[in-house]
């Protein structure tokens, strides 16, 4: 078993139904958010308007939609966050896992 294999807990697969636009640089973290489903059009659409919203993908899992996300810093990340809930109406709840790099 490898170091990366061992770092591993648990996994989850979900399925993209509507994809957002690609992204080409790497992201900081992805922001998993629960809505309605007859909200999730209007989310998506809200969430790539913001320009450090690298993609917003609608799936199916335990989130609706999966948001990856450019920050400089935790800092930059935590507000992010806050403009998102601001100015995103109908999310419901968010997970935030910050992509972490090991070399």
């Amino acid at each position: 078993m490898t170091t990366q294999e061992m770092l591993i807990e648990r996994t989850q697969t979900f399925i993209v139904i509507s994809e957002g636009k690609t992204f080409s640089e790497a992201p900081y973290a992805f922001l998993f958010l629960n809505t309605q489903p007859r909200n999730l059009e209007e989310v998506q659409e809200k969430l790539q308007a913001i320009p450090q919203v690298l993609s917003a993908d609608t799936v199916f899992g335990p989130y609706d939609v999966i948001v990856a996300v450019k920050a400089r810093d935790k800092e930059d990340l935590k507000q992010l966050i806050s403009q998102i809930q601001e100015k995103v109406p109908h999310i419901q709840g968010t997970v935030t896992a910050i992509v972490a790099s090991i070399y």
